[in-house]
This record gives structure tokens, sequence and C-alpha cells, in this order.
């Protein structure tokens, strides 16, 4: 970590990348890195390729500094949470170093150095690690990112590898200024009518197979454009399925493209649903995992996972 920390020192344009379909995570992760390179004097650019980001983590500090374009010249790039560089939208001609920062076992360590640790559940907490272990002072700001990024990426404390270790974490970052219930406030009270809405129509979907154990359930592009929710409306709806108490597999569909569906999976107990994931070209983690199918492809995949946890 000291190597890479120096190779930060030495650069004086860098640009944050978070990866395609930004979740919480990677957006957290971005603005605690944000708010401490800004304070050494760099010049910092926050980069990802939607040009729609999910709006309900606009409470967080220099949000609205996000791009959808690069800079003219950088000679760093900080991926945030990001399995593989095919997450980053970055074109593979870009010849500068890149620090991988991640916590998803099915990394692909694609950067010039890595800092990756699986057993972390959120990215942010790896740049927390990072931050402490080259004794940097987390300011409130960078605190209050990094929290925001560990809740929303284990659904407050529900998902991934949440232990002893992870509330001392939470207890330093409170310490440092980190205000619990003001993230959750502006995560969990501010939903529009559009979301309410759109998980009407996602409840109608829902499907169960093999003696309830699997929950499927779809939202079109047509449900997007007739209630007016965007696709952060939809991050919650895997949940709902998980949620039942018959279901320890849930396949969330969300079409993105003509033809082209994100699968978000969600799973109870030892199921790794990162497996399944991988096997699209996907990642994740045990009990959470996601993968991009082709619409042809839907029944295969459907059928494949039902086979596999008959």
């Amino acid at each position: 970590m000291l190597e890479t920390y120096k190779k930060i020192l030495e650069s004086n344009s860098i640009v944050l990348v978070t990866h395609i379909n930004p979740d919480g995570d990677t957006i957290s992760s971005a603005l605690a890195l944000y708010a401490h390179l800004q304070r050494l004097g760099k010049k910092v650019y926050l980069y990802n390729k939607d040009k729609a980001l999910p709006q309900n983590y606009d409470f967080l500090p220099n949000f609205k500094k996000f791009r959808d374009f690069l800079p003219m010249k950088f000679d760093l790039i900080i991926a945030l949470d990001a399995g593989d560089f095919k997450r980053l939208g970055l074109d593979k001609s870009i010849k500068v170093p890149i620090i991988n920062i991640d916590h998803h076992k099915s990394n692909t360590m694609f950067g010039d150095f890595n800092i990756v640790d699986c057993l972390r559940p959120s990215a942010s907490l790896v740049v927390y690690d990072f931050l402490v272990a080259n004794n940097i002072k987390i300011s409130r700001d960078v605190a209050n990112c990094i929290y925001t990024g560990l809740v929303s990426d284990t659904e407050f404390f529900l998902y991934g590898e949440v232990d002893a270790k992870v509330f001392e974490v939470t207890a330093k970052l409170v310490q440092a200024g980190a205000k619990p219930s003001f993230v959750a406030q502006n995560l969990k009270e501010r939903d529009s009518l559009a979301k309410l809405r759109l998980t009407q129509y996602f409840l109608e979907s829902i499907e169960l197979v093999h003696y309830a154990k699997i929950g499927i359930g779809v939202v079109t592009k047509s449900d997007f454009e007739r209630t007016g929710a965007t696709i952060s409306d939809s991050e919650h709806l895997v949940n709902i399925i998980i949620s039942l108490s018959t279901v320890k597999l849930a396949l969330f569909l969300r079409e993105i493209d003509d033809g082209k569906f994100k699968f978000s999976l969600r799973s109870k107990g030892s199921l790794d649903v990162s497996s399944i994931a991988l096997e699209f070209g996907g990642g994740g983690h045990l009990n959470a995992a996601g993968f991009i199918g082709k619409k042809d492809d839907l029944q295969k995949i459907i059928e494949k996972v039902e086979i596999k946890y008959e």
C-alpha cells in the first residue's frame, strides 16, 4: 500500500473512475478519495461513463462533479469497485497507470497496482484501510462517504462479510464525523411516487418456481417509461424477492437495452450466487452478484439456475 500511495503522491492529474451502472459503493468510494486528494492539492476528476447517476447519493459532497467524459490530460487512473477493466467503460488504448481498489473475489487484478480485499463487504472499506495504512486522518466528509458505501453495499449490514471488525471501523467512522441517521434518511426516506409505481409493476411480475425456493421478477424498459422511474429506483427490487420466507435464490431481471438484461441475484445462507454470475461473464459475492444477459438467452439462463440449485 505504501508503494501505491507513493504513486499517488507523484501524480499530478488523477481520474477516479467508477463502474458502469454505478451503485452507492463505487460512487461513495470515489467521493471519499476525491475529498482526500483535493486536500493534497491534486487535480482530481470524477468519471462515470453513464450520463445519469443514481440521484439518491446527491447528498454526498462533490457528487455533482461527476462527468461522463475524460479530461484532456491525466497521469493516473484509480478504479473503484470494479471487478475487471471492461466494467470501467474505458477505451483500452488509454496508456496510464491504473490503481485498482476493490473487494470482489472475482477481481481480475487488471491494475498496475491492485488493492483488493474480498473479505471487506464494500470497496469503501478498502479505501478506508488504504488511507489508514498511510497514516491519513479521516475527515468528516471522507467518513460520511465511506460509511455510505458500506451501508449501501451491505443493505445496512444485511449482506457481505459483516463481522466485528466491520463494526469497529463503523464506530471509528462515526467518531470521525459520519452521521448514520443523516445517511439513512437520505437513502431510505426520499422515494419518489415513480419508484412506488415501478414496484407495483414489478410485484405483478414475480414468479416462484422449484417449490417456491426460487423467485424471479422482471422490469422492462416500458415499465420505466410508463412510470417515469429511473434505474436507481429499481435497485431495491431484488431484495423484495429474497425477503420472501420460502425463497432461497432471488433472480431480478432489468431490461437495459433491446435484447439485453441486467441480472441481479441474491441468496440466503451458503448458496453462492457469484459462481452463477461468473458462468455468464459477471461477478459478485457469496450472497449478491450480477451479470448482463441477452433476452434470447433468458429461458436458458433461468433453467441453468433452476437446475444448479434444484
